[in-house]
Parts: C-alpha cells; sequence; structure tokens
C-alpha cells in the first residue's frame, strides 16, 4: 500500500485493486451526478424562457424559484 496526499492535503492510500475500483466506481458516480445536474439547470432556463420575463408574472413558480 502506497500512502499519497491530494491536492487539498487530504490523505488517502493506493493499494489493492478493491480500492482501485471503488475509486473508479466513485467517479463514475460523480459523472452521473454531474451529468444529471447539467440536465436540471438547462430544464430549469427552458422553464424560465417559457415563464417570460420577471415581473410579468409574479405569481409563476419555476422548480421553487419565484419568477
Amino acid at each position: 500500500m502506497l500512502e499519497q496526499i491530494d491536492h487539498r492535503g487530504k490523505r488517502f492510500t493506493i493499494g489493492d485493486e478493491d480500492s482501485v475500483d471503488d475509486a473508479r466506481e466513485q467517479c463514475r458516480r460523480a459523472e452521473l451526478l454531474e451529468r444529471q445536474a447539467q440536465r436540471e439547470i438547462r430544464e430549469l432556463e427552458r422553464a424560465k424562457a417559457v415563464a417570460g420575463p420577471v415581473g410579468k408574472h409574479r405569481a409563476v413558480e419555476v422548480l421553487g424559484l419565484e419568477l
């Protein structure tokens, strides 16, 4: 096992294949969450565009944000 320090100063250990597989799985999950976040941002932008300019429909709420 090899101990390393990442760019934030956090210690981590490189060792067996299980830890490599775990790191790959975490990376894959992070990528999936990033894609989901980007989709949600695009949906919010489309909803804002459909709702119109701020002040025109004060009662309209999109994803919890009043426009």
